[in-house]
């Protein structure tokens, strides 16, 4: 079972947050880049969510780097990631040299997403099946291992509860 469960992958988010002091950096709430030579998957830009997210006169962007232990380890080194970050921020023109950056961070989420990869499926069937032998009940993004929006492991959630709730009846 340990073994099954060691193929599982999921990514690390780091998220790096740039404040700079330009409002009109995009039009669109969030864009994806699918190409290997920038740092960054997804940006969103906070500012057009709310306008109480930044200055008045400030922009903000929101960059998502992507890692895995399995396939893309990161190092630890958040200061590159807010590098690489404003490096390719500017080389796709959302920050301009005229900018002044007044704010950079980054924070890692270590479990973000699940990660749909060929040894998935055969491993995923062990450890469910392993956890279902001796009566643990699993749900939502990480105890499924899949994909869930809020709601969907929300209800993932009750359906286990409903499972447990069922088994303590026969066992009255």
């Amino acid at each position: 079972m340990i073994a099954a469960a060691s193929r599982l992958a999921c990514s690390t988010c780091v998220i790096v947050n740039i404040g700079i002091d330009r409002a009109d950096i995009s039009e669109w709430h969030w864009t994806y880049f699918y190409d290997e030579d920038f740092s960054f998957t997804r940006l969103s830009f906070p500012r057009l969510l709310s306008p109480n997210n930044v200055p008045a006169s400030a922009g903000s962007i929101q960059a998502e780097l992507y890692y895995s232990s399995k396939y893309k380890p990161f190092d630890g080194s958040i200061d590159k990631c807010i590098e690489s970050t404003l490096r390719d921020l500017r080389r796709c023109g959302l920050v301009q040299d005229s900018d002044t950056v007044l704010f950079k961070d980054a924070v890692v989420a270590p479990y973000a997403n699940v990660i749909f990869d060929l040894e998935r499926e055969d491993a995923l069937r062990v450890v469910h099946g392993y956890l279902d032998d001796i009566g643990i009940r699993y749900c939502g993004r990480y105890g499924e291992w899949g994909y869930h929006w809020t709601d969907e492991a929300f209800i993932s959630g009750e359906q286990a509860a409903q499972r447990a709730i069922d088994a303590m009846a026969l066992t009255r």
